[in-house]
């Protein structure tokens, strides 16, 4: 049996020419055996495609338009999802200078306080009238009455200025925890939303750079194939190696 130098096929007849590479015909040893050391492989090994002008064809020499287009779909689906997400930039706060301060406590008691206060001299005042005009001013003058007889009126002003005194404690106290819990439920807020601009913003960058990157693959795509899906379609033709170009995919599309 013969076999061919340089593929290692079977050769019907010596000195025959090879019917799979057109080489002549050597010896009768077989492929890898000693005397062959053209062809160190199995003939059923090799590779099929070779010299098989019928095998399927390698990937296309379109590489590089394959990754701009990829690199253009990336940037469709990023600008479609920031598009659903980005707001107006007027919705946010620009800054945190008008945040809530919080109050102190005597802000809410200093007028309880001085009402007290002036509550019971009033109060006084009144009561050593009563007395002095209910008292005679013949009694009066012979008991040597003065205002600091009002016993009545000193108990009673203290009396009813503790009572202002407590009731603005309480009071003050409520509203100062109330007042500060809406302050610091405000600010926190504020400062979510001021956050939340600051992404709102970057987001907004980031469109604009893609925007930006995106029109130099534009000119790859006519205006009303510019879509992911489309996009997208034409790169499955380029890489199957059906289509050599954009404008062929477009026409199998």
């Amino acid at each position: 049996m013969n076999f061919c130098d340089k593929c290692g096929a079977i050769i019907a007849f010596a000195n025959g020419s090879c019917p799979r590479c057109g080489g002549q015909g050597g010896g009768s040893k077989g492929p890898g055996m000693a005397g062959n050391n053209t062809f160190g492989s199995n003939p059923y090994t090799g590779n099929p495609y070779t010299n098989n002008p019928t095998a399927a064809k390698p990937q296309s020499g379109n590489l590089a338009l394959i990754k701009k287009l990829e690199r253009y779909m990336e940037l469709l689906s990023e600008n479609d999802e920031l598009k659903s997400m980005i707001k107006p930039q007027n919705n946010f706060p620009t800054s945190l200078d008008t945040s809530f301060k919080k109050r102190s406590f005597i802000k809410y008691f200093w007028p309880f306080l001085v009402g007290g206060v002036v509550a019971a001299s009033v109060i006084y005042l009144i009561v050593a009238i009563i007395i002095v005009v209910m008292t005679p001013s013949a009694v009066r003058a012979a008991q040597g009455y003065n205002m600091g007889d009002a016993f009545g009126g000193y108990v009673v002003a203290l009396i009813v200025a503790a009572l202002i005194i407590f009731f603005g404690f309480k009071v003050a106290k409520r509203k100062q925890a109330d007042f500060n819990n809406n302050a610091e439920l405000m600010n926190r807020e504020m400062t979510e939303r001021y956050n939340k601009g600051l992404e709102n913003q970057r987001m907004i960058n980031l469109f604009q750079s893609n925007l930006t990157e995106m029109k130099q693959y534009e000119q790859l795509v006519p205006k009303d194939y510019r879509t992911y899906d489309k996009v997208s379609a034409i790169v499955e033709l380029l890489k199957e190696d059906k289509v050599q170009s954009v404008e062929d995919a477009i026409i199998l599309i």
